[in-house]
């Protein structure tokens, strides 16, 4: 089973009377338990797309579905309960609340969910991202690393069948980018969740498996990344000739 596949997936934009088509025609599977990536020229329409695979932007046309589930015509109410507890979202920007907890923002989508996350999970999850010792730290005293790792744990609280990451890597460090990395992939083999990780960074794309070129709307091709910047890097600009 898949655990997302989108078909079809067209988006257009009006700005001042002109149409501005941006997906032209998308078609991806990210098969259960996957690592997969999207890279793409800025305007290839990258932000589009993850913001339509999740349910925050509804396409003109076309079909998405998570774990089995389409989200095409569900209600505002229902697609924030899919996104809850179907969907693990990392943004660039961590979204983190400052004056909770390290464990208490891991702990959020429980909490809005009616849900109290289980002590075994919530220390799993600590410890999987290396912040067991900043447990009880408020979140506004974190590096950006510490608040990305946070947020990588609360994505993954409620055991989604996949996580979307757009551009996340984009605030940080290149050490600090290297250690979001080699917890995405830690995470991925050890709790078995699928992700998409949306990045233009060969080096961050190279974490995935499976890499998938976005160009002018529409997934030109996809190709394995063996784990190389260099090979992303030169697969990658193949698609661009």
């Amino acid at each position: 089973m898949d655990a997302l596949v989108a078909e079809r997936l067209r988006k257009t934009f009006e700005a001042e009377g002109v149409e501005i088509p941006v997906l032209r025609g998308v078609d991806l599977r990210v098969p259960e338990g996957a690592f997969h990536a999207v890279m793409g020229p800025s305007g290839s329409g990258k932000s589009t797309l993850m913001n339509v695979l999740a349910g925050l932007l509804s396409p003109d046309s076309g079909e998405v579905s998570v774990a089995g589930q389409s989200l095409i015509g569900l209600s505002d109410n229902a697609l924030t309960r899919l996104r809850r507890r179907t969907v693990g979202i990392v943004f660039q920007d961590c979204n983190l609340i400052p004056t909770l907890t390290v464990a208490e923002n891991i702990a959020l989508p429980a909490l809005l969910d009616g849900q109290t996350l289980p002590e075994d999970r919530l220390t799993r999850l600590l410890d999987e991202v290396g912040l067991t010792h900043r447990r009880n730290h408020p979140a506004e005293r974190l590096s950006g690393g510490e608040a990305q790792r946070t947020a990588i744990a609360r994505a993954f609280a409620l055991e989604p069948g996949i996580i979307l990451a757009d551009e996340p890597t984009g605030n940080l460090d290149s050490p600090a980018a290297a250690d979001f990395c080699a917890t995405l992939t830690r995470l991925n083999r050890a709790l078995g969740t699928a992700i998409l990780l949306i990045s233009h960074d060969p080096v961050v794309a190279a974490a995935a498996d499976c890499v998938h070129v976005l160009r002018d709307g529409v997934i030109r091709g996809a190709f394995d990344s063996e784990h190389r910047a260099d090979v992303v890097s030169t697969r990658y600009l193949e698609y661009q000739a």
